[in-house]
């Protein structure tokens, strides 16, 4: 009996990853599907690589990175989990080493806003800060705005999708 009850137990806990990579997306991820996959642009900055996974459940996760002279020089990495019915981009930011920016429980939150087809946005509830993305094709447009001390700074990073 006790052979028994261990068997069905360890058939159970192999099965709990199936179920769990099988579930359905979260419908508030599904007009976000557009920016799966990997991105890339050389710009004045260096080598810029943008990866989206496809949204599974109710996340999604993404990096970016910047290379220069074949060595990445910043990274960062961000989650869009759902959280009472909306997406919110969770992201944090990192140096050549994986030396974190932010303190440990610390992190960019902004709650998806518009979207509009292959157009959303995330942003915070204050203006302060948003992220812009469109994809126009094989190409992807992310824009990065912060306004501090009413002065608005936009960076606008034109990535296209990448083959390999």
């Amino acid at each position: 009996m006790r052979q028994l009850v261990f068997l069905a137990l360890v058939l159970v806990l192999h099965m709990i990853p199936l179920v769990a990579f099988s579930q359905n997306t979260d419908p508030a991820l599904q007009p976000l599907a557009f920016l799966s996959g990997r991105w890339t642009n050389d710009s004045a900055e260096g080598q810029e690589e943008e990866y989206w996974s496809q949204a599974t459940g109710r996340s999604m996760v993404g990096t970016f990175r910047v290379l220069k002279d074949g060595d990445a020089v910043f990274y960062e990495f961000w989650v869009i989990e759902v959280e009472d019915g909306s997406a919110i981009f969770k992201m944090k930011h990192f140096d050549r080493g994986l030396l974190g920016r932010e303190e440990k429980a610390e992190m960019v939150r902004l709650t998806l806003s518009v979207r509009d087809g292959q157009d959303v946005l995330f942003s915070k509830s204050d203006g302060s800060l948003s992220l812009r993305y469109q994809r126009h094709g094989d190409e992807l447009v992310s824009t990065l705005r912060r306004v501090k001390e009413g002065k608005t700074k936009e960076d606008v990073f034109h990535l296209h999708r990448s083959k390999g």
